[in-house]
């Protein structure tokens, strides 16, 4: 299904397919006493070289472009999405209480509508200081809505990132003429300008939940041209 039907799946995607194939084999040759040749061992030279996409982030005059077009309802969210670097499922998880001592604590994500205590990694359980504009979009989200979840979907549900892209995300990018990314671009943004801003590397990784640098530097470490133009004011409008 979606844009890529068709299309041989990844090298990573095949490897993922391939585990529980492995994981029977080993299990029968261990259970049935059989000393076979391993099928698998040889299929990594028939997989397609890996594809490395190029991770795209925001302009800031893209960027309020795209949020003057936003359906209302969503702006505060994707405000704060784009100044903390959170992914949909960990959105879905906040809730007003982890709002507290100038941090906003992330503890839990959704996914697929399952609350999760467990996240990615261990790392991804961390607080998150609250500056005076975040401090004013979490104001308003927590004034909006009478749910104990800080941004709850228009049917006073989990926060969706999916229902998010398919019903104003899409529509405010062609809407403001700009090239269509992906949701979890915001994501990318956040690390980007916070290095435009020159924050400490160590400091952006604990922010972002990430166990090493290496994110840091061979993903969003990378030069993006014009934004080194945009420093005074993504660093207004971050706070």
């Amino acid at each position: 299904k979606g844009p890529q039907k068709g299309e041989q799946l990844s090298k990573s995607r095949i490897n993922n397919i391939m585990i529980p194939l492995r994981t029977i084999w080993d299990d029968a040759c261990s259970e049935y006493h059989w000393n076979l040749a391993d099928p698998f061992r040889s299929i990594g030279r028939h997989l397609p070289s890996p594809t490395h996409n190029e991770r795209e982030i925001f302009l800031y005059s893209d960027w309020k472009r795209v949020l003057e077009k936003l359906d209302p309802f969503y702006r505060t969210a994707v405000e704060v999405m784009i100044m903390t670097g959170l992914s949909s499922s960990e959105m879905a998880g906040l809730r007003k209480t982890d709002i507290k001592g100038g941090y906003l604590y992330i503890r839990t994500s959704v996914v697929r509508k399952i609350e999760k205590d467990q996240l990615k990694n261990g790392y991804r359980k961390r607080r998150i200081p609250i500056t005076k504009e975040l401090g004013k979009r979490l104001d308003s989200a927590t004034m909006k809505t009478e749910s104990e979840f800080l941004f709850p979907s228009k049917r006073g549900k989990y926060f969706n990132g999916e229902s998010l892209r398919k019903n104003a995300w899409t529509k405010a990018l062609k809407a403001a003429e700009v090239e269509y990314r992906h949701l979890y671009c915001l994501r990318h943004t956040f690390a980007a300008w916070s290095l435009t801003l020159g924050m400490d590397p160590n400091r952006l990784v604990s922010l972002m939940g990430h166990g090493t640098k290496k994110m840091v530097y061979e993903v969003y470490g990378k030069y993006v041209e014009g934004l080194e133009h945009d420093q005074e004011e993504i660093l207004a409008y971050m706070g």
